[in-house]
């Protein structure tokens, strides 16, 4: 392969990318400063593994598959590994004078000259290309094996009696305690939390020990126990991090702090809360990045991301996000204003906390203390000539009549409420006094959502599934316009494929069975290194937008209850959230339990 081949062109001749694609990247090329690659890897057109092959045909550089492999530990650990996942990269064989690298991008010489520093001057550095997939799995086994040990060794460093903590709160400054064995228990413990992608981490005191679990993809999930008496410490450290009160331990705390790791930029949330077996500590994860964040990779498609996006290009009139706390509604929302940015518009935002940050976006933090609420900060921001209006949430009366308000008068309101469905967000704004004439011209779309798991890519297997199982799923579908199980099943089969990076088998169409009925498959992770074996890898939404047309806007002049909503909806053509899971489910994305699990939210 000629090495000024593009990457675009090599694909396309291999046949991994359609003339629709190829017009679609090289559209995109012409709107945007991206690259072919990081174009086609959004698209998500062409699996990542074809792409680092394609690249290492073109530019000759060997590649290497990571996932397959079992690296020693020792030739992982000469480079601290905060600089490898900086520079992207992995050691997977050592030799006298060689040590061979995977890099997600081998033309990175800044990062190969500074990982050349860490290794003898003799050493000669051969660099292949790898997955980002790839790399990423080694290094979160590695981070995983350095949580344990930095922990086990800071326990065994532990010798200063904890009630001396307790007596004197003000004996350790801040310099003190980051060199201190707490400091690395805790700094073990964050570490492992970005690394690991979770969302939350709990420090909990229990009756002999100190529990400390991470909410992962939604599932809490306990990593660590500590002994008793260390608790205190840890939460005094967390409190100095925070600049929170060290000697208050009657009273509930709030507070934050940022942190980097690699090139991971986190703020954290932090909850403590006193209860009868000590204080126990919720650190929140919030993401500060906008990276790889796109409406499109939220799980909204079809119709519902149709009527969703056409709602976003409207100028005036109000768009909801609903569902309980966790469920992915600010990232939707996020996602949202990231799709409308522009320098031609206005955007403010009033966010409490402001989890995403998004370029180009006004973000306002709510600080309720100095009375800066949702209604104080909403009248204001009026006065700031703003085109849309993103507020964080809609929780009493003032609020929502404000947005009704803005709405009315030429601005396009995005917020969220917390309610089980799409349909039982108009209840809810008639509950808060909303009148039923202003909310019927006001309210252009509802969208609620949940996060099952994803199944993960790895690992993931087909089963026939059970008679039990095709039961649910023939009943959530009863009401879908056109649904018919197996044609459904035999046209997204035709092109999809569903199994991991491992088997790159297609998803599996209707079998005919020994005794003559159908088959249909079902799909679960078995469980690997990747996942942590759980079977799972991130999460995906499902979602239910409910279109406030004509007809939906005369039904809530009448004052009709949800279900009545609900059902003129689906008449339309509304999926429900359960349904849209369940078509998620038969392809593959997620598994039938986890989004019967997350509809029971």
């Amino acid at each position: 392969m000629p090495v000024g081949t593009s990457l675009l062109k090599h694909l396309q001749n291999k046949g991994l990318l359609k003339e629709t694609d190829v017009r679609n990247v090289l559209l995109e090329r012409t709107r945007t400063q991206k690259t072919e690659e990081a174009i086609i890897e959004d698209l998500g057109v062409v699996d990542p593994e074809e792409i680092a092959k394609g690249k290492s045909e073109i530019f000759n550089i060997p590649y290497v598959d990571l996932k397959s492999m079992a690296i020693s530990e020792s030739i992982i650990a000469e480079v601290n590994i905060d600089s490898l996942y900086r520079y992207r990269a992995v050691p997977f064989e050592r030799g006298q004078t060689y040590v061979k690298l995977a890099m997600q991008d081998p033309f990175d010489i800044q990062a190969t000259q500074a990982l050349q520093r860490r290794y003898p001057p003799n050493t000669k550095i051969q660099v292949y290309i790898s997955t980002k997939g790839g790399i990423d799995s080694v290094l979160e086994r590695r981070v995983g094996d350095v949580m344990s040990s930095e922990v086990t060794e800071a326990l065994e460093d532990v010798e200063m009696p904890v009630t001396e903590i307790k007596e004197d709160p003000n004996l350790f400054s801040s310099s003190d305690l980051s060199s201190a064995p707490v400091a690395r228990i805790v700094n073990s413990m964050l570490q492992y939390a970005v690394t690991s992608k979770a969302s939350d981490i709990h420090i909990e005191p229990l009756e002999k020990r100190v529990r400390v679990r991470f909410r992962i993809h939604g599932v809490m999930t306990e990593r660590l126990s500590l002994p008793k008496n260390l608790g205190p410490a840890i939460v005094s450290r967390i409190k100095i991090l925070s600049n929170l009160k060290i000697d208050e331990k009657r009273l509930p705390q709030d507070g934050r702090f940022p942190i980097k790791i690699g090139n991971a930029k986190i703020d954290l949330r932090i909850s403590i809360m006193p209860t009868i077996e000590g204080e126990k500590v919720v650190m929140r994860l919030l993401e500060s990045e906008t990276t790889d964040i796109t409406l499109e990779n939220t799980g909204l498609r079809g119709n519902a991301y149709k009527l969703f996006t056409d709602s976003l290009s409207v100028t005036n009139g109000i768009m909801l996000v609903t569902g309980p706390t966790g469920s992915g509604k600010t990232r939707t929302l996020a996602c949202s204003l990231i799709k409308i940015n522009d320098p031609k518009v206005n955007i403010i935002s009033l966010e409490n906390p402001v989890e995403i940050r998004v370029p180009g976006v006004t973000q306002i933090q709510i600080n309720p203390d100095v009375g800066l609420t949702f209604a104080n900060g909403l009248r204001s921001v009026l006065r700031q000539d703003p085109d849309i209006v993103m507020v964080g949430e809609i929780r009493d009366e003032e609020t929502a009549q404000l947005a009704v308000q803005a709405s009315l008068t030429g601005h396009l309101v995005l917020s969220t409420l917390h309610t089980n469905s799409a349909p039982a967000a108009i209840p809810r704004l008639l509950d808060m006094g909303i009148e039923p004439y202003l909310l019927a011209s006001t309210i252009r779309v509802v969208a609620a959502q949940r996060l099952p798991r994803r199944i993960c890519e790895n690992c993931i297997k087909a089963y026939p599934a059970s008679k039990e199982a095709l039961n649910t799923v023939l009943e959530t579908m009863k009401g879908a316009k056109d649904f018919n199980l197996v044609d459904y099943i035999k046209r997204v089969a035709a092109s999809k494929s569903v199994e991991g990076e491992n088997g790159h088998q297609a998803m599996r169409a209707p079998e005919i069975g020994p005794d003559g009925s159908e088959v249909i498959y079902l799909y679960k992770g078995e469980g690997c290194d990747r996942c942590g074996g759980s079977g799972y890898s991130g999460r995906i939404g499902i979602f239910e937008v409910l279109d406030v047309n004509d007809k939906i806007s005369r039904m809530i002049m009448e004052n009709v209850t949800d279900a009545d909503l609900r059902n003129a909806g689906i008449e339309d053509g509304m999926l429900t959230m359960i349904q849209d899971g369940v078509l998620k489910a038969l392809e593959g994305i997620t598994t039938l339990e986890e989004v019967l699990r997350v509809s029971k939210e």
